[in-house]
């Protein structure tokens, strides 16, 4: 019989396995307990574990614990699910993240499988960009004051600065086209940079574009510190 546990959350699942394990232990007090892992790997004991049948209705439990690394362990195993399914002994498989043919295979052979994946944490809400406004509203004290909030709040200043370099390139790319479609936008990103837009020359947005860019190789060069520029860059708008 096999127990399949499995997925990114390592640490419940082993502790699961554990808990299994003494379950099945209780029940059956007299069974002899075999870890396999990919430093003790051995085809020959695996398949003899598989093959036998306890004496004096004595029953193994079989652990394999992550073997799904070691490609050869892996398709041993899977060959044998079968055999498995059938052997009055229990067989626990252990693992991590699996390939969704495995877990397949594998759980239609399994007693029971348990997945085990760690919760996706919820994202902050985008605060850096309320900073978009006061650029394309050209509110220069507006846009300085917000720069000061975020990085106070711990915002990296690569962050504000590709949130600026992506507004003025919007800017720049809605005013050449004449539409939404032909733009390449998304319809509120088009109508956003289409309307900030008319509050900049065309020769201002390109020189914004151009002197973004020449922030990030200055600050490869070594010639300052990007939050000094960017500072500068808002106060001098």
């Amino acid at each position: 019989m096999i127990y399949f546990l499995h997925g990114g959350e390592t640490q419940k699942s082993r502790k699961r396995m554990h808990e299994v394990l003494q379950n099945l232990s209780h029940k059956r007090p007299n069974s002899e307990v075999f870890k396999l892992t990919e430093e003790n790997w051995n085809e020959s004991q695996f398949d003899e574990l598989v093959s036998s049948q306890g004496l004096f209705d004595q029953k193994y439990i079989v652990i394999l614990d992550f073997l799904f690394s070691n490609k050869e362990a892996k398709e041993f195993v899977l060959d044998k699910l079968k055999s498995m399914q059938d052997a009055e002994h229990w067989f626990l498989i252990l693992d991590g993240k699996v390939d969704v043919a495995t877990v397949k295979k594998i759980e239609k052979a399994s007693y029971k499988t348990q997945e085990f994946e760690k919760a996706e944490k919820k994202k902050p809400a985008p605060i850096i960009f309320s900073i978009t406004d006061k650029l394309l509203n050209k509110d220069k004290k507006g846009l300085w004051v917000s720069f000061l909030d975020l990085t106070r709040r711990g915002i990296p200043a690569e962050e504000i600065h590709g949130v600026f370099f992506w507004a003025v390139k919007n800017m720049l790319i809605a005013g050449k086209v004449q539409s939404q479609k032909e733009s390449g936008l998304a319809p509120f990103s088009y109508s956003q940079a289409l309307s900030g837009g008319r509050n900049y020359k065309s020769v201002e947005l390109q020189n914004m574009s151009s002197q973004l860019i020449q922030m990030t190789h200055r600050v490869r060069r070594g010639e300052g510190e990007l939050p000094v520029m960017m500072e500068k860059w808002i106060l001098e708008m």
